[in-house]
């Protein structure tokens, strides 16, 4: 924001909307007077994030989140991941399971960690089914087979569904 006049002087406080567009290369930003019209634009974009300038100094200025249900949902995200990374000890990237990874994992990695997750699931809950199944062995290993190819594919079912929507 830029104040042209010399005898006109700059706001105190102001307000600013940041927001990712289609592109998520690509940030916005709106700057504004008055703390409503910033909360309608980030309530309008769920998407973004609404500050309230603290303090301006000569060259920087200091922000305050205002809370807003974008906002609230980011920060809870903010804090899962610095939580996780300081119990796992690795920071750069954690996925929808929870496991942090040190390294970028690409499309194509992802896909066919996706696969594999599928082909084991079936292969091994199918296995112990097919055990859970054998007349000959005692009740307890039955029931215990089939009960663990149960959690087995609800598990890896679960996980796919929640990276898939990633």
């Amino acid at each position: 924001m830029q104040f042209g006049n010399k005898k006109e002087k700059a706001p105190s406080i102001f307000y600013k909307v940041d927001w990712i567009g289609q592109d998520p290369n690509f940030m916005f930003s709106k700057t504004f007077l008055k703390g409503t019209e910033a909360l309608d634009l980030a309530k309008k974009n769920v998407e973004s994030i609404a500050y309230k300038s603290v303090k301006v100094n000569k060259d920087t200025i200091k922000w305050q989140i205002i809370p807003t249900d974008g906002s609230k949902e980011m920060i809870r995200a903010v804090k899962l991941k610095r939580g996780l990374s300081e119990k796992t000890g690795m920071s750069n990237f954690v996925n929808a399971d929870g496991l942090g990874q040190v390294e970028t994992v690409t499309t194509s990695e992802f896909k066919q960690s996706q696969r594999s997750r599928i082909i084991s699931s079936v292969v091994i809950s199918g296995s112990l089914v097919f055990i859970g199944t054998r007349k000959e062995l005692p009740m307890w290993i039955r029931y215990g087979a089939i009960g663990l190819a149960i959690v087995n594919a609800g598990f890896n079912i679960k996980n796919y569904n929640t990276n898939k929507n990633v």
